[in-house]
Parts: structure tokens; C-alpha cells; sequence
């Protein structure tokens, strides 16, 4: 799943160029959620939900057409990414105002370091273009695993290199394509032989079951 912000001082149209991303990545067949940084909070006040917090509730959850959920607490980009990633299949998460985030984004103001293009999105017509500019300088969650095996020396290197445009075609080789461990809600980094071996392991035991429904399909695994 690659990580793409949307970033911009108030009232430039961050709303409207997150919109015009998603519609046209979806439309082309991509799977995409989209997150909304804010400094207030999301409940309404009076309401249930907000009864069920004030009563002492720590998650509060909701099922009927939709379903959400309320968590007492700020989660960090990496941390709700990698909830994302258990979720379910994503192919981009779209984020609106987390300045500070290391990922590559589009300014509707003044660019930042990590910015790949500033636009307006009040008359932005080519929005192809964008895109295919944002998927080819766009990654997933960095973990400063340093593996190497983009070819780059550090994750830094290869951050730095994907937001100026010169690694387009190298993708990191050790996003969590097999395995996404996380301990204590944060996601640990895995280099690909480690997901490979934990993957054949667990479906390995899972195969010497009986029920043969069970033998396909993702797995998760909760330790606790």
C-alpha cells in the first residue's frame, strides 16, 4: 500500500484535490482509503457516541450501513497505516493534512521536503498526469529497515531518491506483501526472507488441519 498526503494551508482546496485523487484512482480499478488529520475531534457532541465515551468507553464502535470506530487516543500515521494493511488489500492511502509526514505529497500551498508537486486544485484539468507522477514517486511504510535491496544504501536514501525523481521504477522490496507483524499495536519491519519464512511456516500448520476450508485464503494470527 503507498502512501500519498495531501498537504496545504487552510482553505486551498486540500478537500477538493483528495477528492479528485481518489475518483480518478479508483476509476482506474486501484483500491484506496483515504485518512483526515485534524486538530479537533471527530465524535459529535450529545449524541450516543459521545454518551458512551463520557460514560468510560475506550473504543467506541458503530455497525449499521457503515462501521467506525472511536478510540480515545491519537494513533500515529504509522501505526493506523498498519491497521489499514491488516484491514484489508490496499493499493494507496490517500492523507490529508499530516504535515509532518515523510511521504510523498501534493501542496495546494507552499512546497515541503517531501513534496513531488504543488497544484491548484480549483483548476487542475490534467489530473492523469498527477497521477502517474504520484504513483511513480510514492512508497509504503519505511521502517529504516535498511535492507538494501532496493539498491540504496538507507531508507533515507531511497526517500530521498523516490521524492526527486530518481529511482521512479524501484520499488522498496520489503513492504509487508506477505507478513505485517505489529507488537504493541506498532508495526515491526520484516525483510522479504523473514516474511517468506514466517508465511510457510503458519500456513505449514495450517495445511496439517482437517478443515479444508481453512487452507486458503489470507491468515491472521493474534498473539497476545
Amino acid at each position: 500500500m503507498k502512501i500519498i498526503g495531501v498537504t496545504g494551508t487552510k482553505d486551498t482546496g486540500k478537500t477538493t484535490l483528495v477528492e479528485k485523487i481518489v475518483e480518478k484512482l479508483t476509476g482506474k480499478g486501484y483500491r484506496v482509503a483515504t485518512l483526515k488529520h485534524t486538530h479537533t475531534g471527530f465524535d459529535f457532541p450529545g449524541k450516543d457516541t459521545d454518551k458512551h465515551r463520557r460514560a468510560g468507553a475506550e473504543i467506541v464502535a458503530g455497525s449499521g450501513r457503515e462501521t467506525f470506530f472511536l478510540l480515545e487516543r491519537e494513533m500515529g500515521l504509522e501505526e493506523i497505516a498498519g491497521t489499514l494493511e491488516i484491514l484489508d488489500d490496499l493499493d494507496f492511502l490517500i492523507v490529508e493534512g499530516f504535515k509532518e509526514m515523510e511521504y510523498a505529497s501534493v501542496s495546494t500551498s507552499a512546497p515541503g521536503d517531501f513534496t513531488v508537486k504543488v497544484v491548484d486544485p480549483f483548476s487542475l484539468e490534467d489530473v492523469d498526469e498527477l497521477i502517474d507522477l504520484l504513483k511513480r514517486r510514492s512508497y509504503g511504510l519505511l521502517q529504516d529497515l535498511n535492507c538494501k535491496k532496493c539498491g540504496f544504501s538507507s531508507c533515507r536514501e531511497f526517500r530521498e531518491a523516490k521524492i526527486r525523481g530518481e529511482a521512479d521504477d524501484v520499488d522498496c522490496r520489503s513492504q509487508p506483501e506477505r507478513v505485517l507483524l505489529r507488537i504493541d499495536e506498532k508495526p515491526v519491519p520484516l525483510n522479504p526472507f523473514v516474511q517468506e519464512f514466517i508465511s510457510k511456516t503458519v500456513r505449514g500448520m495450517i495445511d496439517a488441519l482437517e478443515t479444508e476450508s481453512l487452507k486458503n485464503g489470507r491468515v491472521d494470527l493474534i498473539i497476545k
